[in-house]
């Protein structure tokens, strides 16, 4: 992360299923940098081929996790998002899922992920829109084998970019949970001064819930967004605010979400290629 010289604290075995095809399997190592504590596994040439659905099946918290941090993005963008179209980018995607529910919310999300395809419908591609008022990255920074890199373009899609990832103790063991062996998909971890360096190289402002939710911003971050970052709940409590306000706007026969739309482009997708099918 900045270029120090790092240690090895302690090595680990990867799950066999994801190191099937190597006799004797994987043996990992967890290193960590002196100078600003990023926690990283060494060389992890398994990465890529954990991403099966077999392997996915063990994180049975995605669902709850993706309704989470859609629920803080709404938050974060606070009120004018029940008002007028705000621009999202989901950063590494996966099933869809964070992207399908911003959308059903009236937020204009779109999703990108070179390795995936989406279980549910995206909307319109992402490069359709130039520039987004937000990137998110929900749980995408624990799998990065570059992440000064991967940040640096986020941000060039969109000035902020918030991203999950659970702040790891002072004292790491090789039974911390996060580490998760059972997949080897886990492979950066981000203490506070990880983060606060992570800005400095991309002359960026930064804070964090000092938890789980962090932000990074090229153009500075305004007292009231610090606010709903740092104090986590202020969000959450917002969204929950708006989910009342929209089944009243439902209750009216008024309609803020996507879905109506998104509904249209899906016929009519199936249209032409039925009528393609029939010419």
């Amino acid at each position: 992360m900045c270029r120090s010289a790092a240690s090895e604290i302690f090595s680990f075995d990867v799950a066999a299923a994801v190191a099937s095809d190597v006799p004797g399997g994987y043996r990992a190592s967890l290193s960590r940098c002196p100078t600003c504590s990023f926690l990283f596994v060494a060389d992890p040439v398994w990465l890529e081929g954990s991403f099966s659905s077999e392997l996915n099946r063990l994180d049975v918290g995605s669902v709850d996790r993706s309704l989470l941090v859609a629920s803080f993005v709404r938050g974060l963008l606070g009120r004018r998002s029940r008002r007028s179209s705000w621009s999202v980018l989901d950063v590494g995607g996966g099933d869809g899922l964070l992207t399908r529910v911003l959308r059903d919310h009236g937020i204009d999300c779109r999703w990108t992920d070179p390795y995936c395809e989406p279980a549910y419908y995206v909307g319109p591609p992402a490069d359709g829109v130039a520039r987004f008022d937000l990137a998110v990255m929900g749980e995408v920074a624990l799998h990065l084998t570059n992440p000064i890199e991967s940040f640096r373009e986020a941000l060039s899609r969109s000035d902020r970019l918030m991203f999950t990832a659970v702040v790891p103790p002072e004292k790491v063991t090789v039974d911390w949970w996060y580490l998760m062996p059972s997949t080897g998909q886990h492979v950066a971890f981000y203490p506070t001064t990880a983060i606060a360096e992570i800005a400095r190289r991309l002359g960026a402002d930064w804070c964090s819930d000092g938890k789980f939710f962090h932000l990074l911003s090229t153009t500075g971050i305004s007292r009231a967004l610090r606010r709903r970052v740092e104090h986590r709940e202020l969000s959450l409590l917002a969204a929950e605010l708006y989910d009342v306000l929209g089944l009243l706007d439902r209750a009216r026969g008024r309609q803020r979400s996507l879905t109506t739309k998104d509904q249209a482009a899906v016929e009519a997708a199936v249209h032409d290629k039925l009528k393609g099918t029939d010419d």
